[in-house]
């Protein structure tokens, strides 16, 4: 058979290329050829994703077992555990999908806000079922003797034996008290339905919300229309926000929800588009001040952040202006626009801190907690008490949770306020410790620069400009958060996306994901096709030749 091979060879077989021919079996082909031929995600993400799933649903046991049996739960406590359920086998589904869809991208840009969903989600849950968090303001001081009271009586049941009860109960052992009685009903009365399926909703839509996006955006024909009709989105968007924000607004919230953050992706590809269409005048100081053009930053670039101001939002202001003056840097690639930009962002923060007095709490709680009682009447004295009251909470469970903390659900970090949205970082190192903290963060710091790595990539400049501007709309709220919890900055309010609560930032967080990971689809899919040269090319290739 050898023989007739090499006859059959030398008898005008097509000519290959040069070299020693050699056969390769399929489990010996190099891991990145494989692929890029038939795509998948890298083993070590799938490794880490792996991990992190893993983590998931032994911490959520853990808190069940070991925790809710002590503290007892909130009402609706079975459904927040089918809902974390429902997003793990979502989640887990996104990846699938993502392969069976051809994906061809940077997978870390999927992969890494997954494994933080499931990272962060077990201590988010604890507090979701905690009967004393979960309970209304007015109520949460019976609601916290309640637990109290469990939770003694639930300890010397697991540590004495029978006898030793009963000298401690003088008799039999008393029923545990239901984690609320009555103040549970009240509670639930108060919350709802709707409030509680506003709650329920974004984590389990966010995964849909992320292949929708990357279904939408991975056809360069769908971004160009956008690109060319840019102004009916942002028209539609403006005066829904500004709908919204004039008649329907109570306390910086719409019927208990902060739905501003889905307009942000809107702002965003608006934007990279305003800027990709006019790069090189605005690139030049000359071209800058055409009326024309200064109308087109006015409309496009201040005038989104206006209504974040009426409604006293600093934190979401701050997170917009950040976003697009990091997109005016890259779009134009001229340093003098960072050095203006400080400049107007520096003196719009000062007038704040200033002007609103919640900003100005926040600060004077940050760098000067102490202050002269004699000097404030009784009802000021008391409510700057409670204000540093909850600052001490926070130092105090970033302390308790020492190098590794305690574990799921462990600790009191839902003692802190607001510990599942802007304070997740109290609430994390209460249960996990510095370790686990600083193991987040790294995670997270990681997830940034891959996104930020499709963007040095991307050739085309509303691309680029584009994936920069979803990028620090998630990476500036993640590092305000961070600082703020650690006491270098005060807090701004602003959650940040898969770690923390914020139901409407995961959905824009999850749409802007879809987003830039159909960018890197598209990147990869071109440099694939320039990779095999032009069709019909005749070139003889030198080298090994592998069947």
């Amino acid at each position: 058979m050898n023989l007739l091979a090499r006859l059959r060879r030398r008898g005008g077989a097509a000519p290959g290329p040069a070299g020693v021919q050699i056969r390769l079996k399929e489990h010996n082909r190099p891991a990145q050829r494989k692929r890029d031929v038939e795509g998948g995600m890298p083993r070590p993400l799938a490794l880490g994703v792996a991990l992190a799933a893993a983590f998931y649903v032994l911490a959520h046991l853990s808190i069940v077992a070991g925790v809710w049996p002590v503290h007892g739960t909130s009402p609706g406590a079975g459904a927040v555990l089918l809902r974390d359920v429902i997003a793990l086998l979502g989640w887990l589904g996104v990846l699938w999908a993502l392969k069976r869809l051809g994906y061809r991208g940077n997978w870390a840009v999927v992969a890494l806000p997954v494994m933080l969903f499931l990272l962060a989600r077990p201590t988010l849950f604890q507090v979701f079922t905690d009967p004393v968090y979960q309970a209304p303001a007015g109520l949460r001081a019976e609601a916290n003797s309640r637990k109290a009271e469990r939770s003694q009586l639930t300890t010397i049941l697991r540590a004495y034996d029978e006898p030793r009860q009963q000298e401690v109960f003088q008799g039999p052992p008393p029923e545990l008290p239901t984690p609320l009685g009555a103040v549970a009903q009240a509670a639930s009365a108060q919350r709802g339905a709707l409030a509680r399926g506003t709650t329920y909703l974004p984590v389990l839509i966010a995964p849909l919300a992320l292949l929708a996006a990357f279904a939408l955006a991975r056809s360069r024909e769908r971004l160009r229309r956008f690109r060319e009709r840019r102004l009916y989105p942002y028209a539609v968007t403006l005066g829904a926000f500004f709908v919204l924000t004039l008649f329907f607004t109570d306390l910086g919230k719409v019927g208990g929800t902060t739905p501003w953050e889905l307009f942000l992706p809107v702002f965003i590809g608006v934007w990279a588009a305003t800027l990709a269409d006019d790069a090189y005048n605005l690139a030049r100081p000359g071209a800058v001040v055409a009326p024309r053009r200064i109308l087109g930053m006015l409309l496009y670039g201040a005038l989104p952040v206006a209504p974040f101001l009426v409604i006293r939002e600093l934190g979401l202001s701050i997170v917009l202006a950040g976003s697009l003056a990091a997109m005016l840097l890259v779009g134009t690639r001229r340093g003098w626009w960072a050095a203006l930009m400080l400049a107007v962002w520096a003196v719009l923060v000062f007038i704040a801190f200033n002007v609103d007095e919640r900003s100005a709490t926040r600060l004077a709680l940050a760098y000067e907690p102490y202050r002269d009682l004699a000097a404030m009447t009784a009802q000021q004295v008391q409510a700057w008490a409670d204000k540093l009251h909850q600052i001490k909470l926070f130092d105090a469970n970033v302390l308790a949770g020492g190098l590794l903390g305690d574990g799921a659900g462990r600790g009191h970090g839902e003692t802190a306020p607001n510990a599942a949205d802007d304070g997740f970082v109290t609430l994390f190192a209460a249960q996990w410790g510095l370790a686990g903290t600083l193991a987040l963060v790294l995670i997270y710091t990681l997830f940034l620069i891959q996104m930020l790595n499709v963007a040095v990539r991307e050739r085309g400049a509303f691309e680029r400009t584009l994936v920069t501007g979803l990028a620090t709309l998630i990476a500036i709220p993640f590092w305000l958060a961070v600082l703020g919890g650690m006491r270098v900055i005060p807090l701004t309010g602003v959650a940040s996306a898969f770690v923390a609560h914020g139901g409407a930032k995961l959905l824009a967080s999850a749409l802007g994901v879809g987003i830039i990971a159909a960018v890197s689809h598209l990147r990869a899919e071109d440099e694939r096709l320039a990779a095999r040269g032009p069709a019909g090319s005749g070139a003889p290739a030198e080298g090994v030749r592998v069947v």
